[in-house]
């Protein structure tokens, strides 16, 4: 698949800026435009937000309007850029954080050390998938208003990209104290919730926060969510005016582009087979390598996507800690697969496997791959919501999903996946020369020699078949560039765009 039709073409080699070593923060990159605020945003999606708390949020597509990150990520998804902190230092000792000046929440609380310490402690001790960000951290010091400094218990050569997701959105440390958060955001970004018009499940409304630190930044004096559960009907009101650009499924791109919008795709999410139950149905590495030499990556990219996708020989890119460029795909090969299985002693495997109904085609092909191969496959469909409420609590012995949690490193997907407690290890199997490979790692104080340790951790994935069958699921954007330009996501961030760099048009 030609990379030509993604919106982010981006050399493979990115470093991460300020992440290691005596390395700082960059200079801000210079803001698109300049000039008063003006004119509406309004974006179509097919979710509702149910509530503002940072931390149990699929994506960032509500909160990224009004919280913002000590350092958040650049378009290609790796490299790190300064929001709040305008510059910092890391070595395998620490983490120091110069914090910009002059900040205020919409609550009118003060952005400074303390209210960042209050931030992080919320991370540390509420009990989210974000919780282990903090593992590293053994103390959190405040120099002065302007000055932090992280304390740490070992080298954490992830712990900013994940400062930079989700994990890491600043709110007002009056709404964490009074616990009122989940209903009054108060975050430092460029546009405040305006409650007397957000409508619950329908839409949320958000108007330009007049005290934005950025004063040489133009964003757009509204910005209005909606919610359209169809992709037929978001392009309806693409085209009669009613939204000014959607997020849709890569089916509806060739209709957008038909009716002369501008449109793009890029790779939101880096699905991948999980392997839950090894234990039992996974145990033994064979039949795990077998279900590997089952599947083909770029027939479900075509059969679910329209083509649009990459596939991936692992979990991360270069750039990332623990890529391993000697580590490729499985190659599809039935006969190897067969031959795996009855060394295995399971030639007649079976198990369910679930889905919800928009990805039935891709499960279909998953059944037919592995079918091919002398695997029983039974798919229970369902609902969004109650895929992911039960797909991953040990319920199912399989699936194919992702977690940003698992993002930012091998260290973090082995903490998360692998582990014996880990909160995607749902079956809670043990993975001892994994544990043995992060133990190491962690002990580790010079960060080559420690990124060696984490490309034998992925090689080791790799060849025990922990995990294989890695692809993109492409998100589409399709807009007016009569009423609305430079939509630009963040690679890895699914069904947002970044909102400030956008422009009205019209």
């Amino acid at each position: 698949m030609s990379r030509s039709l993604t919106v982010v073409t981006l050399a493979t080699a990115v470093l991460l800026t300020g992440c290691s070593g005596a390395d700082t923060g960059p200079a801000p990159a210079a803001p698109a435009s300049a000039g008063a605020n003006s004119g509406t945003i309004r974006f179509g999606v097919g979710f509702t937000l149910d509530d503002w708390d940072t931390f149990n949020k699929p994506n960032n597509t509500f909160i990224s309007a009004v919280f913002e990150q000590l350092v958040e990520l650049a378009p290609d998804g790796v490299t790190l850029q300064p929001r709040l902190a305008t510059e910092w230092k890391q070595t395998p000792e620490q983490v120091e954080f110069t914090l910009r000046e002059g900040v205020t929440f919409h609550d009118g609380t003060p952005f400074d050390a303390e209210a960042v310490k209050a931030n992080l402690e919320r991370v540390r001790d509420s009990p989210s998938q974000y919780a282990p960000i903090m593992g590293p951290v053994a103390a959190i010091e405040v120099v002065d208003p302007a000055h932090l400094v992280l304390k740490l218990k070992r080298a954490a050569p992830t712990l900013l990209p994940e400062l930079a997701r989700s994990g890491g959105y600043m709110l007002s440390p009056k709404t964490i104290k009074d616990k009122t958060f989940q209903k009054q955001p108060a975050g430092t970004g460029a546009w405040k919730l305006n409650p007397g018009e957000t409508v619950q499940d329908a839409k949320v409304v958000l108007d330009a926060y007049p005290g934005y630190w950025d004063k040489s930044a133009t964003v757009a004096k509204r910005l209005e969510i909606h919610t359209v559960s169809d992709d037929n009907a978001a392009v309806n009101a693409l085209s009669t005016g009613q939204l000014d650009v959607i997020s849709v499924s890569p089916a509806i791109k060739a209709q957008a582009d038909a009716q002369g919008f501008k449109t793009l795709w890029y790779p939101a999410l880096r699905y991948h087979f999980l392997f839950f139950d090894r234990k039992d149905v996974f145990a033994d590495a064979r039949v795990r390598q077998a279900v590997c030499s089952s599947l083909d990556t770029k027939a479900l990219i075509d059969g679910q996507f329209e083509g649009l996708g990459e596939s991936y020989d692992q979990r991360f890119d270069q750039g990332t800690p623990g890529h391993d460029p000697a580590v490729k795909a499985w190659p599809r090969d039935i006969a190897k697969a067969k031959s795996l299985l009855a060394a295995a002693g399971k030639p007649g495997l079976s198990f369910t496997f679930p889905i919800y109904n928009e990805l039935e085609p891709m499960a279909e092909l998953i059944r037919s791959q592995l079918g091919e191969a002398g695997i029983t496959v039974k798919i229970e469909k369902m609902s969004v919501p109650q895929f992911f409420s039960t797909f991953d609590v040990g319920k199912f012995p399989a699936a194919y999903n992702t977690s940003n949690s698992e993002t930012p490193g091998v260290y973090d997907y082995y903490a998360y996946r692998f582990a014996k407690k880990g909160v995607g290890n749902p079956f809670q199997a043990a993975a001892p020369e994994l544990d043995d490979l992060a133990a190491k790692g962690l002990a580790e104080k010079d960060p080559a020699a420690q990124e060696k340790v984490w490309q034998q951790m992925t090689k080791l994935i790799h060849d025990q078949a922990y995990d294989c069958g890695f692809f993109s699921r492409p998100i589409v954007f399709a807009w007016d560039p009569k009423k609305v330009d430079n939509i630009v996501p963040t690679r890895s961030e699914p069904s947002v765009f970044r909102y400030r760099e956008a422009k009205v048009t019209g």
